[in-house]
């Protein structure tokens, strides 16, 4: 079952400048990573129960950076929030082939190999169920 969107991630091509429009509008500093078996750096605001990824590739070659030479800079991603992915999936009638571990420990899996109505849909499951409140505020 979904009960939230867990995060929306924007394609950015300057990280930097992404911070710091972002930072001044939402009031708050991200916490920044590099995913390096992903090729991307982010940046993450937390906002009630969603977080808002900043993604810029690091590398020409990859998921992101295609993302990116195709479509610009954007939402390219929207993440639903479940307890349990496996439960979700089926019921959805999917498998499992794309889970893996995403920022923070999060499990995700994506809906479909490709886009869906211009974006890519994922699920996220916490890590474990104190993780939903690591960063509440």
């Amino acid at each position: 079952m979904l009960s939230h969107i867990h995060h929306i991630n924007f394609v950015v091509k300057d990280i930097a400048k992404a911070i710091a429009y972002f930072s001044k509008l939402l009031n708050q500093q991200p916490i920044t990573e590099e995913l390096l078996q992903r090729k991307v750096t982010t940046a993450r605001y937390k906002l009630g129960e969603t977080w808002l990824v900043l993604v810029q590739p690091t590398h020409s070659s990859g998921v992101v950076a295609d993302i990116l030479a195709r479509k610009g800079e954007g939402i390219f991603l929207l993440s639903f929030a479940t307890e349990s992915i496996d439960a979700t999936l089926e019921n959805l009638e999917l498998n499992a082939a794309n889970k893996r571990e995403g920022l923070d420990a999060w499990e995700i899996c994506d809906l479909s190999p490709q886009e869906q109505f211009g974006a890519i849909l994922q699920l996220t499951q916490y890590a474990n169920k104190n993780s939903v409140n690591k960063y509440a505020r």
